[in-house]
């Protein structure tokens, strides 16, 4: 049977799209050594649900984006693209000298 000391960061870090129970089954060992582990490495909660939270976030922002007249939709609510906003400081000049 493994012990918690057989696990490198980089080994647990290929799981964190895993639920922490299927981890725990997944390495052989139990879901309180699984948490002393990840403490060990400063990770104070596992990450599967954050990482799915901003995948769903992404999903819904790139398919929001696809929808015809967001350009509009953003230029409404006073969001300009980063390359838009760029170029209309350059324009501006700036002001930093003095």
């Amino acid at each position: 049977m493994p012990t918690t000391k057989d696990f490198k960061l980089e080994e647990l870090s290929k799981y964190f799209h895993l639920p922490e129970k299927a981890v725990a089954k997944e390495l052989g060992i139990c879901l309180t050594s699984l948490k002393k582990l990840c403490r060990s490495y400063g990770i104070t909660r596992w990450p599967f649900r954050k990482l799915k939270s901003i995948q769903r976030t992404l999903a819904k922002v790139q398919d929001e984006s696809s929808q015809p007249g967001i350009s509009a939709q953003l230029s409404a609510a006073g969001l300009v693209l980063e390359c838009e906003g760029a170029s209309s400081n350059a324009a501006g000049g700036g002001g930093g000298g003095g």
